[in-house]
């Protein structure tokens, strides 16, 4: 695939940036993207197959939700790292100034492949909200929660009547106006 990227001008970075948008994973190297193309195989199949749930969608969302927040404590832990050794690296005296640079090298080659990790991560959740089953499985969720949501005002409505005893509930119903209406009625008609 190198040989491709690298054969002419332009036209490698398109042949790999139709690879990416098929089959988005860069490295195999990385535990992230390792994760995610586990749970991302098994999607494909599942689709490929007709016997894709939203159970699997949910459980393929849950698993870019963990990626995102591995992503983030990485960049946070990059970014300090950066910070730390900047720093150190101002104050440094000759000895240690050639160990301190490598450090940086090292940081910048985390920081490429953590920004890979990310672009992929992008990408896949891009694509999981573009998709049918995806938007199917917040439509039930969100009628779920509409349903959770009146439920919680039934039971507060039985709370609310459930501390009224019956001698006042039934001085409440005595006063309605359907009651008054019908002994009028009732006592016409005797």
């Amino acid at each position: 695939m190198r040989d491709k990227e690298n054969s002419g001008p332009g036209l490698g970075s398109r042949v790999h940036e139709e690879l990416v948008c098929f089959y988005p994973f860069t490295s195999s190297s990385s535990a992230t993207q390792r994760k995610i193309k586990q749970q991302y195989d098994e999607l494909m199949k599942c689709h490929e197959s007709k016997k894709l749930t939203l159970a699997q969608i949910g459980q393929f969302a849950n698993c870019l939700v963990a990626a995102r927040n591995e992503l983030q404590h990485k960049a946070d832990v990059i970014q300090r790292k950066f910070t730390i050794t900047k720093a150190l690296l101002f104050k440094a005296d000759r000895s240690s100034f050639d160990r301190l640079r490598q450090q940086i090298c090292k940081l910048e080659l985390e920081q490429k492949r953590l920004e890979e990790d990310a672009s992929v991560y992008n990408w896949l959740q891009q694509q999981l909200k573009l998709s049918p089953a995806y938007k199917k499985m917040l439509e039930i969720s969100a009628c779920m929660e509409l349903k959770a949501k009146s439920r919680e005002q039934v039971e507060s409505t039985d709370e609310k009547y459930s501390e009224i005893s019956f001698e006042e509930l039934l001085a409440q119903e005595k006063k309605d106006s359907f009651w008054q209406k019908n002994r009028k009625s009732r006592s016409c008609s005797s």
